[in-house]
Order: structure tokens, then C-alpha cells, then sequence
């Protein structure tokens, strides 16, 4: 689930597409495309939301290719190079990369690209992000009935009709098997990432060269059965062109031969998911699930399928389902995909990547470690993992440590690394029977999150060549056995490495070693915090322990873990109220961390706590900070009025705060918007008017007190608008240009009021200023195209248009300015 940076130095290596050095031009046309996948990302959600019901599959899946026009034009190298960087992304934008990621996975036709795409989703996936879009897999039914008709057309009459002759003869057909028979069965090497496609053949009828297909799409982690499509009849031919190589391109990565067997099995472990999960198989596979269970997953009354059943048996009992994953994964990925198998409760495959001799396969069978642990899933719920980081592990984190082989060749070569990562479960006494559930150095009492560090001794197994977990050790358990001053000393090194990093990091942020320092930096300070956990656990009443790491979490963004520090600190100190202020703050930044990943259901719940924590606060030491933050909440949840009395309360006990009115002003007009849940009927327009001059008033208070407030004249400017106040707009814009020649949203908002008066001529610097300022808003360049547009300059209209397209394609709004820009070519002296 995680690429080795170090895999991506080492080009050609066995089963990968080789990172050739990119030339300079490649090289900018993937910064191109790395600023705007958010862009992307929006474009594939915009698609996905504008679908209508029962729409044809390949209609969908061509709508939603269409966004990713900027990635699958570029150029082979730029395109694989930029999978494998959304692969990198985490905070704010991973659910943007998973985004395009799941779309050029599936959709890609070059089968490189497409390869890194999905091993970029899995990274992403494990780090905890989510994508919403589902891609619907393609109609092969459609797609084949052309090659059906003509398989069917082709056919010999002799083996169609009784009175065919031979010399003569008459030439009787050979009969009809007594049921149908598999004769071709492929599957992907793509287990390690949690899924597998099946393509299946079935001869149906007395002519051995025509069959029926059986598509399976199988989910291990959660959905179970995902798809099940069964083709027209067609030649054996057919199907291994029209089935078996375009799901080889599809998934961009091997697929193999299988038994019957083996199908079986596969199929009976996805239906066993949906029995374990409570979810249904496709609705396609139930609508056939008569002929799936007759062909296929019935008790044979075959004794050479009875066979066959029990040498699978023996054979995954041995060695699982190693020959279906990809054989080149670095031992980094392995980690990553048994993190991931084992927090998402596909425990067949964690055992299978666990090594020959790992205590754990000593101890049970597979049978058994899986059943075991779905036990454990039923009572500890174990769900939202994040994985921070994998990496080569340090020389004394361990007191185990053994020197790392790496770089040693040869069979029995064995590599030492470390992952911090956390998950949020419920506590179950079952898991005191699970060797490889590590100790949570911090459990948050809130959410149930427990924050993890485990290292791994991995080993490359000779018969599968792929890495193996040989050993795993619970750092986290380690480092609260150290000495007290041992602790101490490494907190004191790790913030001196930090410093010297810092010290020597890179002009560029988006050059390697901007992004190796980055790497470095977090690994570093993540480590601090688990040896911070270990000193807290010593030192229970030692404030200082505690805002230490607590500031090295805040320097991360780690502000789940912040609020769990804070947790531990509530009770224990002096300043009581001053702690619960600081976990509101916290929960609400946490909030807004799940809002920008996309996970709007966390992201509310967590800040419905920041709110509650919030008015106990306010409840308890009534100051105007604490009315301030509980006002600001209010307002972000859509509570306008309350937040409103909140901020008037606060302006009584500090009045000569300028935030304090501008919060207020925005409180004002969110009650004007019509979106105020306190109030479900709409204002007036009076009443709206209204509330925009106790808005503008309460800024003209906070220009009283700091004319300096950030963007405290273009909210002016808006406002001033809003009433129809035109030319004292323009002065508000103005001031805000001169207070702040980087506020972007004044120069646009500026330029487009003079656009929208037909004042193109002015609103021209200010709308090219808004650009170069943020050149990947959209809507900046859509009305700098129309303004050049009423300009009459055509050029530089299509060059914004084109600039448009390569951000977002087919966006309504630019088809139709480029339909005025050619008419205003065909008439010049029209204006």
C-alpha cells in the first residue's frame, strides 16, 4: 500500500515501469499537473454528482475520463511520475489525490500509468484517505455481443446440424457435455492491494472453441462480491482478447492462470466478507447466483473436484495467496499492505505476508489467526487507520536492534524497518490474545483513537520473492521502558536534528529534497512524541512534559493527537479553564482537518465536541476570548443569531477588540445569506438590507480600532456593493488594494465590478493582478477571458480559455466565450 521512495531511485528494477530522469520540459509539465489535481479532483466530483440514474456504464466512465484529459495527454514518463507523486499527498489534499488516483486506475489505458495510479490509492488509502467516486466497471457485455455474432456466425455446419456429410457421410455431432465446463480461468496479481478480478470461460455447448465469461470483481476488505458480469457467448479467442488482456491493461498488472479450485475459493472468501461485513454481493451476482452456486460453488459430487478442493486447501494452508500478489513490492509495501490488510480485517492476507517462521505462524494455523481476530473485530471495531510513515529504521530505537542488511543480496537478506501509525478501536479483552496488537503510547478518550509505533524485521522469501515479516516488535511498548534520562536525551537529539534540517532545507518546496527534509522532519518529531508519551507515563504531573509534546504535535498538524494530550491534561493542572479553551481550539481544527479530506460526517461530529467543549467553557469563566471562540463555532455550524448574541456579549466585555467586530459582521451576514439555522424563514429584503448596515457598522468599528485587520476592506467593499453603494464599493477595494497589495480576492472582486458596469478597460490590471496572484482559480481566469473578450482581444481571451481547459476541460462557461470569440472574429467592428 506504500511505494519505497528508494524503489523510485532505482529505475528498471524487476516488474515496474522504469522512472526514467525527466527532461526539463517533462519536468514542468508535471509541476503543472501536480498544482492543479485538486482542480482535477473537483471535475471527477462535479461528473459523479451530475449523473443521472440507470446511466449506461461506458457513457459514465467516458464522462468522468474526461476531466483527466491534462494526464492522459501528457506524455508516458510525466504521467506515471505524477501517480506516483499523488501516491505522496497527505493532510488537507490526500482525498483530492485518492480522487484522481481511483479514476486514472481505472480509466488510464496505458497500463504503466494505470499501475501506479492504484498503488497510489492504496498508499493514500492506508494514510487514511477516501475517495466517493466509484468508477462502474466496464460493460463487457456490450462490448462483446459484436464478437459473439460473429463467433456465432462462423461456426462449422458440421458441428451444427446432424445432416451435415463428410465424403458423403453423414456426420454426427459429438454430444453435449453433461453440464459446463471451465476451461479458462485468469486471475490478477493484485491481491496484496485487498481486491482481485476473476475472468472465467465456460464451455456451454458441444463446440469446444465457444464459451460464455464470468467477470467477478472481488473486495476483501469490505464490499465483498463487487461485480459479476456474465458476456454473450463468443470463441475462446474472443474472450482471451476481449476479457483476459483488457483486464490486464485495466488492472496494469499480471493475470494468471487459475483452477478451479482456486476460483472457488476466491469467490467463497469475497461472499464470506459480505456474511462477516452484513453487506449483500452485487446485485448482478445474486440474479445469478443459481448458476454461479451450480457451476461453481456447490458441493461437487466430482471426485476429481473433491481432489482438487482439498490440494487448494492444502496448498493455501501452506502458502495463502502469495502467488496472486505483485512480485515486485519493496519491503516498505509489504509493511504497508499488512498494516492495512490487518487494521481493515483482511486477516487472510496479513497472515499470508507473514514469513514461513514467524511465531505467529508457528503458533495457528490461517483458519485460526483469521477467525480469532474476526472475533476481535466484532468486540474492538477497529476502523479510520492512518499510517504517518514507514522508513528504514533508526540504530537506537530498539534496544533489540539488530544492524539492517540492507543492500545484502540473496535469499535469507533481511531489513529492519519502523511505522508510526495510529487507529481508532474499542478496547476487548480479546486482544490481549493478539501477539501483534502494539500498545498505544496515547489513547484518545474521545475518539478511540490509539497511536502506534512497531517495527518489522523483514525477510525475502526465496519461493514467492516477495518481502515477508519475519519479526515485529512494539517500539511504543519499548520506549516506556527506558531510563528517564535516556528518554530526556533523545527528545533533546530529535529537536537538534530538526533544527539542522531546517537550517539546511531547500529554496524549493516541491524539489526532492524539500520533500526527503519534510520526510525527515516528521519521522523525527513523530518518534519525540512516543518518547513524550513514554515521559508523560513517568511523569504524570510535569506541565512542561506535556506542552513540549504537545507543541511538537501541533507543529505536524497532528491535532487529533493535541486534543488527546489535552485530554490527559484535563484534572491535573492549575489553569483548568485555560486547558479545556485549548481542546476546543484543537477539536475545531481537527474539524476542519476531516472537512478539507472530505469526511464531512467526522468533521461534524468533531465539531459538534468543539462547540460543546466550547460552552462549557463559557459557562465556566465567562471572558470575551471564550464568547469569541464559542461565537466563531456557532457561526461555522450556521447558528448565525446565536453566534451573533455571543459576539455582542463579548463586544461588552472588550470593546476594543477589532476581530471581535469583524466576527460580528460575519455573523450579520450569514443571518442575510439565508442560511441561518435559527431562523428557517428567509429575511426580507428590507430585513437583509438591514443586517448589511449593522454589518458595514460593525466594520467601520474595527477600522476604528486596526485599519490593518486582514481583508477588512473588501469585506467592506462586498457589503457596500450589496446595499448598491457602487462608487463607496470601489473606494473600499481600493483601500483594501493599498492596505494589502496581496489580497487577491480585492483585486477580483474589484475588477469584476467594474466588468459587471462595462468598465472592461479598468477592471483589465486588476483581473490580470487577481491571476498572477492565485493562477489556479478558475474563476479568475474565466473573468479575465471575458474581459479580454470585451475588449476585443481574442488572443489573449483563447489563451486564458486554454489555460481553463488544462485546469478543469469542459467547463459550459468556456465553450461558450469561445462561441463569442469567434463571432467577434467573423465580425471585427462588432464590439
Amino acid at each position: 500500500m506504500a511505494r519505497n521512495e528508494q524503489r523510485e531511485q532505482r529505475p528498471g528494477a524487476k516488474g515496474q515501469t522504469p522512472t526514467t530522469p525527466l527532461t526539463t520540459e517533462q519536468q514542468a509539465s508535471l509541476a503543472g499537473l501536480m498544482e492543479q489535481f485538486p482542480t482535477l479532483a473537483q471535475g471527477l466530483r462535479a461528473v459523479a454528482q451530475d449523473a443521472q440514474p440507470g446511466q449506461d456504464a461506458l457513457e459514465r466512465r467516458a464522462s468522468l475520463a474526461a476531466p483527466l484529459a491534462p494526464v492522459t495527454d501528457a506524455a508516458e514518463p510525466v504521467a506515471v511520475a505524477f501517480a506516483q507523486r499523488l501516491g505522496e499527498q497527505r493532510g488537507a489534499h490526500a482525498n483530492d489525490a485518492i480522487e484522481v488516483a481511483q479514476a486514472l486506475g481505472d480509466l488510464e489505458a496505458r497500463g504503466a500509468v494505470a499501475r501506479e495510479a492504484r498503488r497510489a490509492r492504496i498508499r493514500l488509502r492506508s494514510a487514511g484517505a477516501q475517495a466517493s467516486i466509484t468508477i462502474p466497471p466496464a460493460p463487457m457485455v456490450g462490448r462483446l455481443a459484436g464478437a459473439t455474432t460473429e463467433a456465432a456466425t462462423s461456426t462449422p455446419t458440421t458441428a451444427a446440424s446432424p445432416e451435415a456429410t463428410r465424403d458423403g457421410h453423414a456426420v454426427i455431432p459429438p454430444p453435449a457435455p453433461r453440464k459446463p465446463q471451465l476451461v479458462e480461468a485468469y486471475a490478477t496479481r493484485t491481491r496484496e492491494s485487498g481486491e482481485l478480478s476473476l475472468a472465467l470461460a465456460w464451455q456451454e455447448g458441444h463446440d469446444a472453441d465457444l464459451v460464455r465469461g464470468y467477470l467477478f470483481g472481488l473486495d476483501f476488505f469490505q464490499e465483498g462480491v463487487k461485480y459479476c458480469i456474465l458476456t454473450e457467448t463468443m470463441s475462446k479467442r474472443s474472450f482471451m482478447r476481449e476479457t483476459v488482456e483488457k483486464m490486464r491493461t485495466a488492472e496494469g498488472a499480471a493475470a494468471i492462470k487459475i483452477t478451479w479450485a482456486q476460483a472457488r475459493r476466491f469467490v467463497q472468501e469475497a461472499l464470506a466478507v459480505n456474511t462477516w461485513r452484513g453487506t449483500e454481493p452485487s446485485a448482478d451476482f445474486i440474479n445469478h447466483r443459481e448458476q454461479i452456486d451450480e457451476r461453481l460453488l456447490a458441493e461437487p459430487e466430482d471426485d476429481e473436484q473433491r481432489v482438487a478442493i482439498a490440494a487448494e486447501e492444502q496448498r493455501v494452508a501452506r502458502e495463502g495467496d502469495r502467488p496472486f500478489m505483485a512480485p515486485n513490492m519493496e519491503a516498505e509495501e509489504t509493511i504497508a499492505n499488512w498494516i492495512g490488510a490487518w487494521s481493515f480485517g483482511d486477516f487472510g492476507m496479513a497472515y499470508d505476508l507473514l514469513a514461513n517462521d514467524n511465531p505467529a505462524r508457528q503458533q495457528q494455523s490461517r483458519d485460526e489467526y483469521i477467525t480469532l481476530r474476526h472475533q476481535w473485530v466484532a468486540e474492538a471495531k477497529p476502523a479510520a487507520l492512518r499510517l504517518t510513515m514507514i522508513r528504514e529504521q533508526e540504530r537506537h530505537a530498539s534496544v533489540l536492534w539488530t544492524p539492517s542488511s540492507a543492500g545484502a543480496v540473496g535469499a535469507n537478506a533481511r531489513q529492519e524497518y519502523e511505522a508510526f501509525w495510529s487507529l481508532a478501536l474499542q478496547d476487548s479483552p480479546l486482544g490481549g490474545q493478539l501477539d501483534e496488537l502494539p500498545m498505544g503510547t496515547l489513547v484518545s478518550a474521545e475518539s478511540g483513537r490509539h497511536w502506534y509505533w512497531t517495527a518489522y524485521t523483514m525477510q525475502r522469501d526465496h519461493s514467492s520473492s516477495l518481502w515477508l515479516v519475519a519479526r515485529q516488535r512494539d517500539e511504543g511498548a519499548v520506549s516506556q521502558g527506558l531510563p528517564l534520562e535516556e528518554l530526556q536525551k533523545r527528545i533533546t537529539e530529535a529537536h537538534t536534528s530538526v533544527e539542522q534540517i531546517a537550517e539546511k532545507a531547500p529554496q524549493d518546496p516541491r524539489s526532492k529534497e524539500s520533500l526527503d527534509a519534510v520526510r525527515a522532519v516528521t519521522a523525527i518529531l513523530t518518534a519525540a512524541q512516543h518518547y513524550g508519551d513514554a515521559l508523560i507515563a513517568r511523569l504524570p504531573l510535569d506541565e512542561e512534559t506535556y506542552q513540549a509534546t504537545l507543541q511538537d504535535a501541533r507543529a505536524l498538524g497532528a491535532h487529533e493527537r493535541a486534543v488527546a494530550l489535552l485530554e490527559r491534561m484535563r484534572g491535573r493542572f492549575a489553569d483548568e479553564t485555560r486547558i479545556i479553551f485549548e481542546l476546543g481550539v484543537e477539536q475545531y481544527l481537527t474539524a476542519e482537518q476531516y472537512a478539507q479530506q472530505g469526511q464531512n460526517e467526522a468533521a461534524a461530529e468533531w465539531l459538534g465536541r468543539s462547540t460543546a467543549t466550547m460552552t462549557h467553557v463559557v459557562e465556566e469563566d465567562r471572558t470575551a476570548q471564550h464568547l469569541q471562540g464559542l461565537g466563531e463555532l456557532l457561526a461555522r455550524q450556521g447558528h448565525f443569531t446565536q453566534a451573533e448574541a455571543r459576539l455582542h456579549e463579548a463586544i461588552t466585555l472588550d470593546s476594543e477588540s477589532a476581530q471581535l467586530y469583524t466576527d460580528l459582521a460575519e455573523a450579520l451576514m450569514g443571518q442575510a445569506s439565508g442560511e441561518n439555522l435559527d431562523t428557517p424563514a428567509q429575511p426580507t429584503e428590507d430585513e437583509r438590507l438591514a443586517l448589511a448596515r449593522q454589518a458595514l457598522d460593525a466594520l467601520r468599528e474595527a477600522s476604528k480600532i486596526d485599519s490593518n485587520t486582514p481583508r477588512l476592506f473588501t469585506r467592506m467593499g462586498a457589503i457596500y456593493e450589496t446595499l448598491g453603494q457602487h462608487d463607496d464599493a470601489v473606494l473600499a477595494f481600493e483601500e483594501a488594494i493599498r492596505h494589502d497589495p496581496g489580497d487577491d480576492a480585492a483585486f477580483y472582486t474589484l475588477g469584476s465590478l467594474f466588468l459587471s458596469h462595462r468598465e472592461p478597460e479598468r477592471a483589465r490590471p486588476l483581473l490580470e493582478t487577481a491571476v498572477q496572484i492565485e493562477p489556479l482559480s478558475i474563476q479568475y481566469h474565466l473573468s479575465l477571458a471575458a474581459c479580454y473578450a470585451a475588449l476585443d482581444r481574442g488572443r489573449e481571451a483563447s489563451r486564458e480559455l486554454d489555460r481553463i481547459d488544462q485546469l478543469q476541460p469542459g467547463l459550459p462557461q468556456v465553450a461558450e466565450l469561445r462561441t463569442i470569440i469567434a463571432r467577434q472574429a467573423q465580425n471585427p467592428k462588432k464590439k
